[in-house]
């Protein structure tokens, strides 16, 4: 049984590294009865000296895809065989540049049949593997080059917190979470205004009754977030008080009552969705231009003249979904 065969692209680092493994195995062998001092991890930086002369450690990292700290000590191996030498630069002193000693070019032509070889042996083994290995290696190499596994693992993790939050309508029961949850933020960051204490107090008759809707984010069972839609004309709504409680901030609540809050206006007719914020709040900041708010003058009629300080938002809702 091949538990990594039978893993799937789950295990498809484990295979590249066992693949890498099984590569360089008989390497260290085949240098040393060819009667040639080196190691196989020394080949991408000689072949790159080899080819190009002398070059930067930058150079060398961005040439090869390598990081610094690699570059450095794969040099540093090789320097101590005599292999490879640190100049100055001379267009800048300040400068260090690798390149290859009299004795590394002196290897060359000794190394130059055994890489043959080796060329050949690994085109053999991919004409035995069938398919154009190398160049869906190339694409993968271009894939993760565009976006890495991190994002790739992480963003389907946020989709998922997505998915497991709910949104639900105001109800009478629910009222107090409305307050506690703003007054929660509100006073860890600010001091409390009496325009928040007006909406937060009251937001049947303040935000419902006046054409206005209050959502709530459920999680697990529990209330973790809420946010309003306080509607200034037929064309207008105000997303405000937005609070999504301290231990469940990173589950994505905030970004699923904002989408829930732009669709919920979206199908009141609304042609423009506003805001304000603190630019203090960075994290809010980021989600509502992520979901294509943009700055507008703090100057609208719409705006509440609050004490700390606000930065306007303004999302047209006639334009394509975020």
């Amino acid at each position: 049984m091949d538990l990594l065969r039978q893993l799937g692209p789950l295990a498809l680092a484990s295979r590249f590294r066992r693949l890498a493994d099984w590569l360089y195995k008989d390497a260290p062998r085949i240098y040393r009865e060819r009667s040639a001092d080196f190691e196989p991890r020394w080949f991408p930086l000689f072949y790159l000296l080899k080819e190009s002369g002398p070059v930067s450690v930058t150079a060398a990292a961005s040439a090869l895809g390598y990081s610094h700290p690699a570059i450095n000590q794969i040099a540093g191996e090789m320097a101590v065989r005599g292999l490879l030498e640190s100049i100055k630069d001379k267009k800048d002193e300040r400068k260090r540049l690798l390149r290859l000693t009299r004795k590394g070019r002196a290897a060359v032509s000794r190394l130059e049949p055994v890489w043959a070889d080796i060329g050949a042996a690994a085109a053999e083994l991919l004409e035995e593997a069938g398919g154009d290995f190398l160049a869906a290696l190339g694409r993968l190499e271009d894939a993760l080059e565009e976006t890495g596994v991190y994002e790739r693992v992480m963003r389907r993790a946020k989709r998922h917190q997505l998915e497991r939050i709910e949104i639900i309508d105001y109800r009478p029961h629910l009222k107090r979470y409305f307050k506690s949850l703003n007054l929660e933020w509100l006073q860890e960051q600010f001091a409390v205004e009496d325009e928040d204490l007006g909406l937060l107090s009251d937001p049947h008759g303040k935000i419902i009754k006046a054409g206005g809707f209050v959502l709530f984010a459920r999680l697990n069972g529990i209330i973790v977030g809420t946010t309003a839609l306080l509607r200034h004309d037929r064309h207008t709504y105000e997303l405000t008080k937005m609070a999504v409680t301290r231990q469940a901030r990173g589950h994505q609540a905030g970004r699923k009552l904002a989408l829930a809050a732009i669709e919920r206006a979206r199908k009141a007719g609304a042609k423009r969705l506003v805001l304000m914020t603190s630019p203090q709040l960075t994290a809010a900041g980021n989600l509502y231009r992520s979901l294509g708010f943009v700055d507008v003058p703090i100057a609208q009629p719409w705006a509440t003249d609050y004490k700390r300080e606000s930065i306007a938002m303004s999302l047209d809702l006639k334009k394509k979904k975020p």
